[in-house]
């Protein structure tokens, strides 16, 4: 999620992220105030180091690739690593049918 700020610098007094949202050629850098959630690999990690179906984190595609379809079945892990303003620390798994 992000809110532009325009083209000034705006610290967040809530943990926010400032982060450069785009520049056109010679035209002003517009910034934004980002609000993240660091969750790129974090299944992969989880399914490695917590469940063991995995010894290396590049095994994945190859497990993924050994089965036909879903059939149905997500299997989601949901803000292991929220950053400001969740802020949450404890991973929590979804199973959905």
């Amino acid at each position: 999620m992000l809110l532009n700020t325009g083209t000034e610098i705006v610290p967040s007094k809530s943990g926010l992220l400032t982060t450069l949202a785009y520049q056109f050629g010679d035209q002003p850098a517009v910034y934004a105030l980002e609000g993240s959630i660091a969750i790129t690999g974090a299944l992969v990690q989880w399914l490695r180091d917590n469940l063991g179906l995995i010894s290396q984190s590049s095994e994945i595609e190859a497990l993924a690739c050994t089965v036909k379809d879903n059939g149905g079945i997500y299997f989601v892990l949901l803000f292991l690593a929220c950053l400001p303003p969740i802020g949450a620390q404890m991973p929590v798994v979804s199973l959905s049918a």
